[in-house]
């Protein structure tokens, strides 16, 4: 498993029941969210563009809207005959009653663009999509898997992966005689059709997934080509993302390998750490900060919370040196969704965009 997927999954089963999602400082309903082509528009028919680096504050990035599905009430082809990331060989005969689990929760949100909504029985916390909502957390202490839970529910199918754990309960569930198969996403805005194709082959649906995976990389690509008119033509943004849970020994920079260089670059931005060559990730402390000295932090939403809001991160050694702390720039991201890609990575490339260069625009 990635370094920086195993401790963030091991920060977030200590942490996420502590720190719920908190809402949208708009009060917006993510499933009345602007679709990804009304965003894009709002982006090209954005007026006089600020100096982002004159920008002061906080800027909250709302919920993103769930995945519109490309088809509906599709005809899975099975059974399915595979080889998973574990290296078992499986069998997949009956898609009516899915789990699927990642810290991320990617695989809900491409189950949901695959139109099979309707066959998810549980979710972890990370599937926050309204339509959800109201089914079972089948994990607990944030990103553990609870194996009665799952069982309970009687699942045809658990798609998994490593990001959650241990790899014991995973063994039980198998063995248990749940089909269950590991999936091992690379989880890049390159990664975004493969990783879609992969999941929509274990559901029998390769055509609905070729669809998909089609739409979610048109709008990408339509969405960067937005995006860079709003970027500054010379002197882009330096970022930071960095990785918080509460006042303690939980703070980190995200370097190379964690998905956050692809976010910052994907919005026209520098990441910093990744230019100093730092991969997975590295203690934010004094030093580090003010080498790099990013012109605005990015974050989980839940984490800037849990560490104090904007007050408690200026606590923290060396941030109210650095540029970004001295302007209290900060963008902030739904925890469960900012570095998931998939079918949503366009509108979180462009929300995130609006948030660093046109907040007076955000819906």
């Amino acid at each position: 498993m990635n370094p920086f997927v195993r401790a963030l999954a091991a920060v977030l089963a200590g942490s996420t029941a502590a720190f719920g999602l908190v809402a949208c400082s708009n009060g917006e309903d993510s499933s009345q969210a602007s679709s990804d082509a009304e965003i894009r528009q709002q982006v090209e028919n954005t007026g006089d563009l600020p100096d982002p680096h004159t920008l002061t504050g906080v800027t909250e990035v709302a919920d993103f809207s769930e995945p519109t599905p490309v088809e509906n009430n599709p005809t899975p082809q099975l059974p399915v005959e595979l080889t998973d990331a574990d290296g078992y060989d499986v069998t997949v005969t009956d898609v009516s009653r899915i789990i699927a689990l990642d810290i991320y929760g990617s695989y809900t949100k491409t189950l949901l663009g695959l139109g099979l909504g309707d066959n998810i029985v549980g979710r972890t916390v990370s599937s926050t999509e309204p339509s959800l909502d109201k089914l079972p957390v089948v994990t607990q202490g944030g990103h553990n898997i609870n194996v009665e839970a799952i069982l309970k529910l009687q699942p045809t199918l658990v798609i998994v992966d490593h990001s959650i754990g241990p790899a014991d309960a995973i063994d039980q569930i198998r063995d248990a005689g749940v089909t269950v198969v590991v999936m091992e996403p690379q989880r890049t805005i390159a990664s975004v059709a493969s990783d879609i194709d992969d999941v929509a082959g274990v559901v029998g649906l390769p055509e609905v997934g070729k669809k998909l995976a089609e739409r979610s990389v048109a709008d990408v690509d339509a969405d960067v080509e937005a995006i860079k008119k709003i970027t500054p033509a010379d002197n882009p943004m330096r970022m930071a993302f960095l990785y918080a849970r509460g006042n303690g020994g939980v703070f980190f920079i995200l370097g190379k390998g964690t998905g956050a260089t692809d976010l910052i670059e994907g919005i026209g931005g520098v990441d910093v750490a990744a230019e100093a060559g730092l991969s997975d990730t590295v203690p934010a402390n004094a030093e580090a900060l003010a080498k790099l000295n990013p012109d605005v932090f990015i974050m989980m939403r839940d984490g800037l919370e849990s560490t104090g809001g904007i007050d408690g991160l200026l606590q923290r050694p060396g941030v109210a040196q650095t540029t970004a702390g001295q302007n209290q720039r900060v963008v902030t991201l739904p925890d469960g969704q900012s570095l998931a890609y998939g079918p949503m990575t366009g509108e979180v490339l462009l929300r995130t965009a609006q948030a660093v260069y046109t907040p007076n625009e955000l819906n």
